[in-house]
């Protein structure tokens, strides 16, 4: 997750998550989880990276309250709640009660269609921090991609529900070609409802999405658009306070900082963050847990460092896949030879997905 507007300009929607998650990483090594409670979904989306397997097995309510137990224990990462439809289980509030009651900073990413009233008054009184909910364009465009008739009015409905209560909220989207003509209305939504950042991940052709390989921009038309965020939302005002968080394309901030060096701004504190901390996360504080337990490098990759209910979340730490995927001095191709990968480090889980190799380069680099 790159914070685009937190790097270069002084505004940053999000300093109380990342505060949360640098803590962690002192206390235990641990920045921030993404922990899918469930693959199980109402939506039936074009691109799903989860959709067309076999449905996991998932923990039992006992199980899960166990699951925070181990992270409270690790030191309180950043968690986000997600699916699948975390709302599909019959305990998901008192898996996230659990989870505030500890003191930790939850993200919920929800689909949105299942956010009545009484669910939004819910999470509003657990305190959840941040709901996140996608959109991928005005209503006919949004049903065709969840394939399903009414999901973009529920998202509209969830947003109006969970705002007017002052839940926090992200906007999310997938930057895919059909998309992308659409990240206008997106960020209208989201500063009509006043939420925190839109986040922008980048498509990956992994799941469903794998019949959807003429949908992956390309790098000319990443860069447009970075180009049209530098010179309305980095330099300009637009959507002021709405935080531009991109997904799995670290190389981004890297051409973004390339771009106003050329202009002549000074991009020393922004290179300072990234010193500090590495954008991509793989290998570097960051873990996902799956429906069953097990404690994944990412939940895009298969690749399973242990288990959460089985395994010290500390020793998992020091599993050689993890350790190597962190360690920017042994990555390769483009991305080894990169004057910029201690800052960036290059999509790992693209690198993965593209070459097969975990620690090859990034094909999608921008720069």
């Amino acid at each position: 997750m790159t914070h685009l507007r937190a790097l270069f300009t002084p505004k940053d929607p999000l300093e109380d998550a990342e505060r949360a998650a640098m803590a962690s990483l002192r206390r235990g090594g641990v920045s921030s989880v993404i922990w899918v409670v469930t693959e199980r979904c109402n939506l039936r989306c074009v691109h799903c990276y989860e959709g067309g397997r076999e449905l996991p097995k998932e923990l039992g309510k006992e199980e899960a309250l166990k699951v925070v137990d181990k992270l409270y224990e690790a030191g309180k990462p950043l968690t986000f709640i997600s699916g699948g439809e975390p709302l599909l289980r019959d305990d998901i509030m008192e898996i996230l009660g659990r989870l505030k009651d500890l003191g930790f900073r939850v993200i919920l990413s929800t689909n949105g269609t299942l956010v009545t009233r009484e669910v939004a008054k819910e999470l509003s009184r657990i305190g959840v921090d941040n709901v996140a909910i996608p959109l991928y364009g005005p209503r006919e465009f949004h049903d065709s991609f969840t394939r399903v008739p009414g999901s973009h009015d529920k998202v509209i409905n969830s947003l109006k529900l969970l705002s007017d209560l002052g839940v926090g909220l992200t906007v999310k989207t997938v930057v895919a070609k059909s998309v992308m003509p659409h990240i206008n209305y997106i960020f209208d939504v989201a500063e009509q409802y006043g939420a925190r950042a839109v986040y922008l991940c980048d498509f990956i052709p992994i799941g469903r999405g794998a019949y959807l390989k003429h949908e992956v921009p390309t790098k000319d038309q990443w860069r447009s658009l970075l180009d049209s965020f530098i010179e309305k939302m980095i330099l300009g005002n637009e959507y002021d306070g709405v935080e531009i968080d991109i997904g799995l394309h670290p190389s981004t901030a890297i051409y973004v900082m390339r771009r106003l060096e050329e202009l002549g701004y000074d991009v020393s504190q922004a290179r300072s963050k990234m010193e500090r901390r590495r954008l991509s996360v793989e290998g570097r504080g960051f873990l996902s847990i799956s429906p069953q337990g097990d404690v994944l490098l990412s939940n895009y990759l298969p690749i399973k460092l242990g288990n959460v209910l089985e395994d010290d979340l500390k020793e998992i730490l020091e599993n050689p896949i993890y350790r190597d995927a962190g360690d920017s001095s042994k990555l390769k191709g483009k991305c080894g030879s990169c004057p910029y990968k201690e800052l960036c480090g290059g999509s790992r889980v693209k690198a993965f997905v593209y070459t097969g190799d975990l620690l090859g380069e990034d094909p999608t680099c921008v720069i």
